[in-house]
């Protein structure tokens, strides 16, 4: 008999603190059967009392763990004591208790003594020794055991660290990774069974390299936080908001832990941290569980301001700007890696401090190779998806330039790390090349591995072929089996002008070359919208006529997406707003990412959906009158959604919304979107695709204008919009219910596209949709007038 395939269908989760309900939250948003137990409650009547506070507490969370509140009731739960024996049924226990190794042990002797065979058994410890937890079990309970480090907040950190021992089944290994990225979204990488794996340690190290900066008086820490955000690389939380997000707790402990068990460790002093941060943490300034940290927010006359912390009398003060000619000059350049050169070998105090600590990021994280992990590639990894670094150390090396570094620790009199030797003593002088990488086990350069197994990525599409069509705003590309993609190329991914023309030329071409048109692309967002500014400028150089000519552009291209004769998949991801919904609905299916911020936000802009989103949320939320049920409440529902500009918080709200279908597609790993979205369009194919029929709209005249009237009356009294935002609410109004007509009828979607045209470019000639234009350009946020 051939051996079993591994499948994982129903999960239990041990323990039920901030981690383990999450991770409980997280399968569920996943589509996986969840029970999550704990310890038993004092409470005769309520044994599982834990357990439920754990829910409710991560139902309060911000960000949410689950995608649909309502997703917590799909959450079995139990306890250890009278719910053990589910433990029999479940194809993966993962066990995430308190970080003590005599618990966790005596944990896994019990799950050895239930499991069943093939059931998969992995501890979320953060840096306890894995070998060392399982160490006492039988030899099947150690073959199908493992570490899986969650990151938290694990719905939206997207590294797991993947932690095998000696003994685990090779087979297992390669089948969890493989679930992992697929069924949980995340970005795996195989780490060795050392103290605090790979992110944790090499993390950990720089942010504690980093605060004696602070202590010692060298650099406010807002200043540090400037120093080391975006502007060189790392997260837009940089230092110490990042303390303050995990916890400065947190980071003490794992600090603490580490300390004794890495004896060999050459910079193992640094993880002893300042008394001061001690200090802070015994009056209860552990960062933003508690209000404070290194910042706290406080309300002054001014408002709302958050204050920094002073490192010697650990009291609050507003903070300062960093006035640096330094700085501006390094704003100026664009690019991460060239602007972190700049710095760091800018002969200034920021310069000395930029330098110092790449520096020692740069020699740590290399002597940490073989030690942590074989490839320098998954240190990188680690740190961009477990702490949001934009440049992991290695890519860090390449952009100072390897030969540049080592001259100059030479001449500090530091050792040269023997991994950075070898690789300039075979020839090699970057760790990465176009869509190669370095890989001292072999001392040679090899092609990347994907970030996903399967996944298509528009660089490696780049590398084997050039695009069909291209110009600055869009590129259309053929990814094989007759299928092609059209790529966003814009900033922000905006849809201009010229961007929405390409996508018109781009359908004639699919229609003669190609079966499928998938919509998508690598950016971080799937689009913003309109190109206001483009539009803006456009009216106020008197070129109105281009404004209409846009306009019309893009609702007939939005109807070609629906009627041409081949299916049109769009694949958003992050934010998808206005226009680029927009193109979404009229799509024949939607593959969207689970992390999906949809929605027709054109009312915060001064405008209203005109690209065919106010005509498609009417007909989407008449579908769903049943029987004798009044079309008005329905009619109401798509209103409040457009009159309010919501927008989703996840795929699966963006379905509740009337966004997606229930044919539409979700999927968890953002890497994986373009594959799925490509398989869905042949499978489009194969079933005999033809495009819908074009039908009439249901419209209820003056009877919904009234009604509908009476809601952007009610909004404005309670202050939800102001007196334009109610007009522009009316302009919704009147589309939706067809005009001011005096009997409800059916009328051709061509009808209800010319009221979006004229009640859009209504709003294009007044003034206050110039000016809340000007405000969302400048501030990025909407302006109430």
């Amino acid at each position: 008999m051939s051996e079993i395939n591994y499948r994982i269908r129903k999960v239990v989760v041990l323990g039920s603190g901030v981690m383990g309900s999450q991770i409980a939250a997280h399968c569920i948003n996943a589509g996986l059967e969840v029970t999550l137990l704990d310890l038993k409650s004092d409470d005769p009547n309520k044994p599982n009392k834990i357990v439920e506070e754990s829910i409710q507490k991560i139902l309060k969370m911000k960000p949410a763990p689950f995608a649909l509140p309502e997703f917590s009731h799909r959450i079995k739960t139990g306890n250890f004591e009278d719910d053990f024996e589910s433990l029999a049924e479940a194809d993966w226990i993962c066990e995430v208790i308190i970080e003590r190794m005599d618990i966790k042990k005596d944990m896994m002797s019990r799950i050895d003594e239930i499991r069943s065979k093939h059931t998969v058994v992995s501890s979320n410890t953060s840096g306890l020794p894995i070998s060392e937890i399982c160490e006492d079990c039988s030899a099947d309970f150690r073959k199908h055991f493992m570490g899986t480090h969650f990151f938290n907040p694990p719905r939206y950190m997207k590294l797991l660290e993947l932690i095998p021992t000696s003994d685990t089944d090779e087979k297992l290994v390669s089948y969890m990774k493989g679930f992992c990225e697929k069924m949980l979204g995340k970005g795996v990488v195989r780490c060795k069974d050392t103290p605090n794996f790979i992110a944790n340690r090499v993390g950990v190290f720089s942010m504690a390299s980093i605060l004696p900066y602070f202590f010692n008086g060298d650099f406010r820490a807002e200043h540090i936080d400037e120093l080391t955000g975006t502007l060189t690389g790392y997260s837009k939380a940089a230092t110490f908001r990042t303390g303050d997000m995990v916890g400065l707790d947190v980071l003490d402990h794992v600090a603490s832990n580490l300390y004794p068990a890495i004896p060999e460790d050459e910079k193992r002093e640094v993880f002893q941290l300042p008394d001061k941060l001690r200090e802070m943490i015994r009056t209860g300034k552990t960062g933003n569980k508690n209000g404070q940290g290194f910042y706290k927010k406080v309300q002054t006359k001014e408002g709302r301001e958050f204050q920094i912390i002073d490192p010697e009398t650990l009291e609050y003060g507003s903070q300062e700007k960093l006035d640096s000619e330094v700085v501006q000059e390094a704003k100026k350049i664009r690019n991460s890696k060239r602007r972190l050169k700049f710095l760091s070998f800018h002969d200034s105090d920021i310069g000395k401090f930029t330098w110092e600590i790449q520096r020692d990021l740069l020699l740590y994280a290399a002597n940490r190779v073989p030690e942590i992990t074989e490839l320098p590639e998954s240190i990188d990894r680690a740190m961009k998806w477990g702490f949001n670094w934009e440049l992991g150390p290695f890519e860090r090396w390449d952009a100072l330039g390897i030969n540049d570094v080592v001259a100059r620790i030479k001449e500090e009199g530091r050792e040269v790390p023997e991994l950075i030797t070898k690789m300039l003593h075979n020839g090699f002088k970057s760790f990465y090349d176009a869509d190669k990488v370095y890989d001292p086990t072999v001392s040679e350069m090899v092609k990347r591995s994907a970030n996903a197994e399967g996944e298509i990525k528009i660089t490696d599409l780049r590398s084997a072929r050039s695009p069909v069509l291209e110009n600055d705003s869009a590129a259309l590309h053929d990814i094989g089996d007759g299928v092609a993609l059209f790529e966003f190329k814009t900033k922000n991914a905006t849809l201009g002008f010229e961007l929405v023309q390409s996508l018109e030329q781009s359908l004639g071409t699919v229609e003669k070359y190609f079966k499928a048109l998938v919509i998508s692309h690598d950016g971080e967002n799937f689009a913003y919208g309109a190109d206001l500014a483009e539009a803006v400028q456009a009216v106020q150089t008197g070129n109105f006529d281009q404004v209409v000519a846009a306009v019309t552009n893009f609702q007939r291209t939005a109807i070609k997406l629906r009627y041409s004769s081949f299916p049109v998949i769009s694949a958003p991801f992050g934010r998808a707003l206005g226009g680029g919904t927009e193109f979404s609905l009229y799509s024949d299916r939607i593959v969207a990412h689970h992390e999906l911020y949809m929605g027709l936000v054109e009312i915060g802009v001064g405008l209203i959906p005109a690209g065919g989103g106010t005509t498609e949320m009417l007909r989407r939320y008449l579908s769903k009158v049943k029987g004798d049920a009044d079309p008005l409440t329905y009619i109401k529902e798509a209103f409040k959604v457009l009159g309010m500009g919501q927008v989703s918080d996840s795929a699966a709200k963006a379905r509740e919304m009337g966004y997606l279908k229930e044919s539409d597609i979700i999927v968890m790993n953002r890497d994986l979107l373009i594959q799925v979205a490509k398989e869905e369009a042949l499978a489009m194919i194969e079933a005999g695709y033809q495009p819908p029929a074009k039908e009439e709209v249901q419209v209820y005249g003056v009877k919904s204008l009234s009604a509908l009237k009476v809601m952007t009356y009610i909004l404005h009294n309670s202050k939800f919009v102001g007196e334009y935002g109610r007009i522009l609410g009316d302009r919704i109004a009147s589309v939706m219910s067809g005009g001011e007509l005096s009997e409800p009828q059916q009328v051709p979607e061509d009808y209800l596209f010319k009221l979006e045209r004229e009640a859009i470019l209504e709003c294009f000639k007044d003034e206050r949709t110039h000016k809340m234009i000007g405000h969302m350009l400048k501030t990025g946020k909407p302006l109430m007038i």
